[in-house]
């Protein structure tokens, strides 16, 4: 089966329905009520599916390799992949809480020279970055501004409902028209500004975000008429855009701003509302802005979607697909996929909506550890693994990484599910600058430390070059056809340039370019062998 046909087990047990039976037996949080620890979690999590697994007859997949697993979670946390000494160190530990220490150290660790908590927060603001702002905004290109905003949240671990109330409550002043809008700021919290800009500043803008991020509802289409699919109708949507014309914080007096006079009929006006209730919103208190009020009710415990929706973000990130339906709308989930995500969530709020928190009891699971496992009878295809440009170290203005990492992201969906890649990519990979850079004996210090190490064998070489690239050894086939290869060369020259070749071929392979691919054929190398 092709490599995006594959799915994971815990994705297809979420997508086959989490029965209600199932989800009334499965193991309750020892501490009802009170914060429970990361491996806590994730042992709650294995139990939930464990009972689908017996409710349905099923085995679960077995738990990945060591190599795979490390593989796994440096792109999922770090970004990149490991190094082939993280590698080495790992596979060759025999202790049994490895996986869970490893988790915890990329998480919580900052020691120099690794700073591994510091470059996971980094990480996870451009993976936030992308969920929040889509390439379809208004102005998504000045989303990356949000990034070092981000970052610091994410570096203090600053509770999730307070990072969406900085966001929903920051000051911000719509620029002049005809004025291009300065975005570049040396000042994180005035970077989260950007986000309302990047999006749209008008309050039909505003509200649809907002919603979409932080509630998992997509409320656009009620913007003109009623929603076709839903029971959200043009008055929800209104109500919501309702409560942000008055939302900065300096007073209308001290914005400068012309005056504008209406001399014809406004339309219809809608009363202030928030979703979910049958109700106008009641006078808003002279204490508070028409924004606190929004602020207060959206990132409330009582709100249905608000926990759940992060929850729901952070699992399709870390495992390729949400828990409950799009993430982006929520109407459309099953009652029972809805119901274990309700469940989690409840546990999310419990935790202090602690990100760090959620982020290792998922890791620490053996749902995500385990290995992906195809199902024939499901034709939608599941994220086996995101785009190369996800192990990179984000995109900057300039250079030729920003411009690999464009390529990449050309064709980059909402979901990793929907990543498709196409020519450019293939291209870029093939002969762009990054590629030509790694593979060239002059100008890669990886490669050329390996190939001319004295104290390595050929076979040694080879190992060490699929380490680098894929996180693992060679298969018995890849080992022979390969050192055949090298051996076949007539001089020194030339053997250092089939290391270059087999690096070639290794970062042009499927299983590069994907988070866990199937392994690799030995036909990628008859272009360069």
């Amino acid at each position: 089966m092709n490599s995006m046909a594959r799915t994971s087990i815990f994705a297809a047990a979420v997508v086959l329905g989490l029965s209600a039976t199932c989800l009334a037996q499965a193991a309750t949080p020892r501490h009802a009520g009170q914060k429970i620890t990361s491996q806590e979690l994730a042992d709650w999590i294995d139990a939930r599916f464990a009972q689908q697994y017996q409710e349905r007859g099923e085995q679960p997949a077995p738990l990945v390799d060591d190599a795979t697993f490390l593989r796994r979670l440096f792109l999922d946390l770090q970004g990149r992949i490991p190094t082939v000494a993280q590698v080495r160190d790992f596979v060759a530990d025999q202790g049994t809480l490895k996986r869970q220490n490893y988790v915890e150290r990329l998480v919580n660790a900052n020691d120099r020279p690794e700073r591994y908590a510091d470059r996971t927060a980094e990480n996870l603001s451009r993976v936030w970055r992308r969920m929040m702002v889509p390439a379809s905004a208004p102005r998504a290109a000045m989303a990356v501004q949000l990034e070092p905003w981000l970052a610091k949240q994410f570096a203090d671990n600053t509770p999730y409902d307070q990072f969406a109330r900085k966001l929903l409550l920051v000051a911000f002043q719509p620029p002049m028209p005809g004025v291009v809008p300065q975005t570049q700021t040396n000042d994180p919290d005035a970077a989260a500004a950007v986000f309302q800009l990047a999006v749209g500043p008008m309050p039909e803008n505003l509200a649809s975000a907002y919603v979409r991020v932080f509630l998992g509802v997509r409320l656009n289409c009620a913007q003109c008429h009623d929603h076709p699919f839903s029971d959200w109708k043009r008055g929800d949507f209104w109500g919501v855009a309702a409560l942000f014309p008055g939302a900065n914080s300096k007073p209308a007096e001290a914005r400068p701003a012309p005056t504008i006079v209406a001399d014809s009929n406004l339309g219809l006006t809608y009363p202030a509302k928030l979703l979910w209730s049958n109700e106008p919103l009641k006078e808003i208190p002279a204490d508070k802005s028409a924004r606190e009020v929004l602020a207060d009710w959206m990132t409330s415990p009582e709100n249905p979607n608000f926990a759940a929706t992060a929850v729901n973000r952070a699992w399709q990130y870390l495992c390729g697909r949400g828990l409950a339906g799009p993430v982006d709308d929520l109407d459309r989930a099953g009652a029972g996929e809805r119901r274990v995500l309700d469940e989690l969530a409840r546990l999310f709020v419990q935790s202090g909506y602690d990100l760090r928190w959620l982020t290792m009891g998922i890791c620490q699971s053996r749902t995500y550890q385990q290995s992906y496992r195809a199902d024939a009878a499901e034709e939608e295809s599941f994220a086996l693994g995101l785009p190369v440009a996800k192990a990179d170290n984000g995109p900057r203005f300039n250079g030729e990484r920003a411009q690999f990492v464009a390529r990449m992201n050309e064709s980059a969906a909402e979901t990793p599910i929907d990543y498709k890649g196409g020519i450019p990519q293939a291209l870029m990979l093939m002969n762009g600058k990054l590629t030509a850079d790694a593979t060239n004996l002059e100008s890669s210090r990886t490669l050329r430390a390996v190939v001319e190490a004295p104290f390595l064998s050929a076979e040694e070489k080879i190992e060490t070059l699929f380490l680098a690239a894929l996180t693992r050894r060679p298969t018995e086939e890849e080992r022979v056809f390969l050192l055949d290869h090298v051996r076949q060369q007539p001089g020194e020259t030339e053997r250092k340039q089939a290391y270059a070749q087999i690096l070639w071929g290794l970062i042009n392979s499927p299983e590069f370019v994907l988070r866990q691919g199937e392994k690799i054929t030995l036909t990628i190398f008859s272009v360069v062998v």
